[in-house]
């Protein structure tokens, strides 16, 4: 197998593929993976003040064209806010500002205390408008931070772009999103071990479609006054959910789906957590699933 890594979306990019290439081949197409990368973050980023997604933010109250891939994420991203109800809430950017996160994870700026004390009320219903062609309005007092499910659809996005160019058996990953192609043996995906340790605490496997990984253990930092906080938001009290699933990985067919599910099954807690995890498998929204819990257990279903 041969791979190559690149750092992106403030995370690393890993691409691993089966099918035989030449040096010069797998260099062409990391450059290019590279580069359709950088595209989408231009689009995508909360921490870049002239992607699409700030001036969105910035202009709120206003009606806006966006380029399409923003306007696709945003459809998904109201769906899964009725779905889940509101649970799934990209509309926490304030909140996510407020605590401190208003740059990437390795600028942040620990050395100030937060305001912690939050006045969010949560919407009832997705805060923007979805008008013709690709025109949206969000409503004012709310910032969109699409955070995990943009990743996924990069990943699922760059995924289809690798396919086009003949691959067949390859895995793109992008902290802690996996998105598999194969037209031979299902992959195995090993998940991170949110406890410290080098080894994974267990595998998914997968032929044709993605793991997301949700957790608190890697994006947190502690405020001078002593308090640990992570970036994965109760949307009820816009403040770090207070959870006991440490992490959760989640495999479907579609990679912004596991995303969702990952990030619901998380906020609910492990016992929510399972369940709503066991619903979703017998809905056919995901195959299986990995919760590991503060306590340290391991709660797999493959």
């Amino acid at each position: 197998m041969q791979s190559t890594a690149f750092r992106a979306m403030g995370t690393d990019v890993e691409f691993f593929v089966e099918d035989w290439l030449t040096g010069p081949d797998l260099a062409s197409l990391a450059c290019q993976l590279e580069a359709s990368i950088r595209r989408y973050e231009r689009i995508f980023s909360r921490f870049d003040p002239a992607s699409h997604l700030s001036r969105l933010n910035r202009q709120a109250g206003c009606w806006l064209e966006v380029p399409a891939e923003l306007y696709e994420v945003l459809q998904l991203a109201a769906h899964w806010f009725e779905q889940t109800r509101g649970y799934f809430d990209p509309f926490v950017g304030e909140d996510m500002r407020r605590i401190g996160y208003s740059v990437s994870f390795d600028q942040l700026d620990v050395t100030v205390e937060p305001i912690l004390a939050s006045t969010r009320v949560p919407p009832l219903r997705p805060p923007i408008e979805l008008g013709p062609g690709s025109a949206v309005r969000l409503q004012p007092g709310y910032e969109v931070d699409l955070g995990g499910i943009a990743k996924g659809f990069i990943v699922a996005r760059c995924t289809e772009e690798l396919r086009a160019q003949g691959l067949r058996n390859f895995a793109l990953s992008a902290g802690g999103d996996v998105q598999v192609v194969s037209d031979t043996e299902p992959w195995p995906v090993r998940v991170a071990n949110p406890f410290g340790a080098a080894e994974p605490i267990g595998t998914l496997v997968v032929q044709r479609g993605g793991v997301a990984t949700s957790g608190t253990y890697k994006r947190r930092w502690q405020t001078p006054s002593g308090r640990v906080l992570h970036h994965l938001l109760d949307p009820f009290t816009g403040l770090p959910a207070d959870t006991d699933a440490l992490s959760v990985s989640v495999c479907a067919d579609e990679l912004t789906t596991a995303e969702v599910l990952a990030k619901v099954a998380l906020l609910l807690g492990a016992d929510g957590g399972t369940h709503y995890l066991d619903a979703a498998r017998e809905a056919g929204l995901c195959s299986s699933y990995l919760i590991a819990t503060t306590k340290g257990d391991v709660i797999l279903c493959n």
